[in-house]
């Protein structure tokens, strides 16, 4: 503003006058309707040299000797030293025709324009004075500010990190929904990949399909060039599919096969996830440890999944883990070898009573030696009389079951049960004709054909070719306790069967093919759970056919400490041990538990990672899903404008500014009439240039405070809108004292 146009009058004494002004003393004149000649005011004639003289240090322009500008220095009081300052744009109030907010400052990119004329977007400026505020909130679901997506939450690692912004190998098409991986070989393992392709390799290649899935049998590395590599199980290492590994292959210690095997405690077991058996502490299990296929590798049910047991189709057979140890039987000695005693030699047939009634803590049968004696030894009269029948003493007996190096050779395998017909009963027959394993069909049990001494050529065959006599086999599963469960076995030499660490089952040592059988029933009487000893605790029912019972004369009413829904161990010892003859048929009925089917629930609302996508309607409608949740229907970011929803659609709609937005909205642009931090000073809409006004690319023109004197316009220009320097806020010299 010129000089002189806005001055006011402060005391109540003021004089006016067009012409001149008649002074009594020296009031103070706070307005001046025009310039004095300098040199002194002719009507007084006193000390006052006219308005702006020495009297009044006003130095208004015109006045004799003075400059134009007020100078504390110079002992001039100016406005804004000491006096309130004029009204302007940065002061902290609003308190200027046109002012939208004030934050005490005038910069841009902080919420409010240089100019106070403008909130910029995104912010809130809600005190005068005080910083303006951010209204962009990562974590709302919604796109603002300078995110690039927001998927309603700030967790990093789910293709929209902490911040709200994109990360690389994702694609967040849709404001709060989830993100997922954005392509199956772009090289960045994303979502539910769990393998990737380096570049140049084309899906799919071993180990990892089209699809970004680890194949079964394989492990991959999850950074370039991600390379797929076989699982070795026994390297001692732990690799994907893999649940355990301690370096063999043998069964009952924990690992078998790389799959963990059930840990019991006080006889309760705990299942085993991925084992294909869903027991009743799982919530699922669909026979493997993968995340993302509806039953997690702790088998939970993962989400957007629903799992059933698959109960109308129980599997064709079942597969039983078997320990068989070898030993060298009388006669049959190569290379100097020495027999074990208890093979090939020992004659009687069906005595009973040789292991005590339980396992002791290391799941090993407890030998009983007659009369409490273990120390003697008939010498070669061993089946006769009652002393150590069949056997020759504890020692001899415990390595039928111990590894015991240049005693026995451990051989691991599996026993294979067959389904019988459409029962749950799974039967292994040895009687019934089978390959043994090198072409030829036998009605016998040979499980080590070729395999242990006789591998070493430190063994005769005398029954037949490759046919190894002399060992022990040992066979350990787990079930989970619902009453019915029937076992039935027929074979010999020497057979004992323990559930939950009770002896269920004893044939005898040494005798021709006996059966022997039970059936776990916790409702004999049909009047619910049997507690007949009146104690509360679950009873169960043990029938034995056939014609051994060691247990005492009620062998049809044995406590094995079971409870419903409990997981228990039975264990099976048998031993052949005299050539030639060898039957082995086992029976089980009601052991198995059904098989976990999951599938993804599509029209759920919840994107499974088999589902590309899950709207809940899924009708292929505009930013929906097809139906069936494996395609979308038309979106943004499919790079295909969709009218009227979008506005542009560059397939990326990243642009912050200028550019396809997320949303597939225009991005903010000069010209918007929405100042956006970052990127403009302002934006009028209109962006003329004119002077204090936005001008062209939203950058301000000449406006008071850049330090250039423009005269239509300034008195002065200092570079800073403060007052009491000589230029004020408003670029007018500073005249009032």
């Amino acid at each position: 503003m010129k000089f002189g146009a806005r001055l006011r009058v402060t005391s109540s004494l003021a004089l006016v006058s067009v012409l001149g002004v008649l002074h009594c003393g020296n009031p103070e004149v706070s307005q001046v309707m025009g310039p004095t000649a300098g040199g002194g005011n002719a009507a007084t004639g006193g000390t006052d040299a006219g308005l702006g003289g020495a009297g009044n240090n006003l130095n208004l322009p015109g006045d004799a000797g003075q400059s134009n500008v007020c100078d504390p220095n110079n002992g001039d009081v100016c406005a804004g030293a000491g006096n309130t300052p004029a009204p302007t744009c940065g002061d902290g109030l609003i308190n200027v025709d046109g002012e939208v907010c004030d934050d005490g400052n005038t910069d841009s990119g902080d919420g409010c324009t240089a100019d106070c004329a403008q909130r910029e977007a995104n912010f809130a400026c809600p005190t005068p004075g005080k910083p303006c505020v951010s209204t962009v909130k990562c974590g709302d679901g919604k796109i603002t500010g300078d995110e690039t997506c927001d998927d309603a939450n700030t967790k990093a690692g789910d293709g929209c990190d902490a911040s709200c912004k994109l990360e690389p190998g994702w694609t967040c098409d849709s404001m709060g929904l989830p993100c997922s991986a954005a392509a199956c070989g772009d090289g960045i393992l994303a979502g539910f990949e769990e393998c990737e392709f380096a570049t140049g390799e084309t899906p799919p290649k071993a180990g990892c399909d089209a699809n970004c899935k680890i194949l079964t049998g394989y492990d991959c590395a999850d950074t370039a060039p991600f390379a797929c590599h076989a699982t070795t199980c026994g390297n001692k290492v732990v690799e994907r599919g893999e649940q355990c590994d301690d370096g063999n292959l043998l069964a009952f210690d924990g690992c078998y096969k790389c799959k963990a095997e059930p840990s019991c405690k006080d006889g309760v077991c705990k299942s085993v996830c991925g084992d294909g058996q869903r027991y009743d502490d799982e919530a699922c299990d669909d026979g493997n440890n993968r995340d993302n296929d509806g039953c997690s590798s702790t088998c939970k049910i993962e989400t957007g999944f629903a799992c059933t047991d698959i109960t109308n189709a129980p599997p064709a057979s079942l597969s039983l883990p078997i320990t068989m140890r070898d030993f060298i039987g009388h006669g049959n000695e190569l290379n100097g070898k020495t027999p074990h005693p208890d093979f090939n030699q020992l004659l009687g047939s069906g005595v009973l009573g040789i292991v005590g009634p339980a396992l002791d803590a290391n799941d090993r049968m407890v030998y009983s030696c007659p009369g409490g004696d273990c120390t003697k030894n008939p010498g070669a009269n061993y089946y006769a009389g009652a002393a150590y029948p069949n056997t020759s003493g504890a020692a001899n007996f415990a390595q039928w079951y111990t590894d015991v190096s240049g005693v026995n050779i451990t051989v691991p395998g599996e026993l294979t049960l067959g389904r019988s017909g459409a029962t749950s009963s799974y039967v292994y027959d040895s009687g019934v004709s089978h390959d043994n394993g090198a072409g030829k069909m036998i009605t016998y049990f040979d499980p080590l054909h070729g395999k242990g001494w006789v591998a070493l050529a430190d063994e005769k065959t005398p029954c037949d070719a490759g046919y190894n006599v002399s060992f022990t086999t040992e066979t350990h599963f787990w079930f989970e306790y619902q009453g019915g469960e029937q076992f039935a076995f027929s074979g010999d030499d020497d057979t004992w069967v323990f559930v939950n660490g009770h002896l269920a089952v004893d044939l005898g040592g040494l005798h021709t093919p006996l059966t022997g059988s039970f059936i776990l029933d916790a409702d004999s009487d049909g009047a619910g759970v049997d507690t007949a000893d009146g104690t509360g605790l679950v009873k169960q029912d043990l029938i034995t056919t056939g014609t051994a019972c060691s247990l005492g004369t009620n062998c049809n009413k044995l406590d094995f400490g079971l409870k419903p829904n409990g997981i228990y161990e039975i264990v099976m010892f048998q031993a052949e041990r005299n050539a030639c003859g060898s039957n082995f048929k086992v029976t089980l009925k009601d052991f198995n538990k059904p098989k976990s089917q999951c599938q993804s629930t599509c029209g759920d609302g919840i994107v499974a990672s088999n589902e590309v996508c899950d709207d809940g309607k899924n009708d292929g409608s505009y930013g929906g899903c097809e139906p069936g949740c494996k395609a979308r229907g038309p979106y943004c970011g499919d790079a295909k404008k969709q009218t009227p929803q979008e506005a542009c659609d560059d397939g990326v709609n990243l642009s912050q500014y200028g550019g396809c937005a997320p949303g597939c909205v225009k991005g903010p642009s000069c010209g918007d009439g929405i100042v956006q931090s970052g990127f403009e000073e302002c934006d009028d809409g209109v962006n003329s240039g004119a002077y204090g006004k936005c001008g062209a690319l939203c950058k301000f023109g000449a406006r008071c405070g850049d330090g250039v004197l423009q005269s239509k316009y300034e008195e002065c220009d200092d570079g800073n809108r403060m007052s009491g320097d000589g230029c004020d806020a408003n670029c007018d010299l500073d005249h009032v004292k």
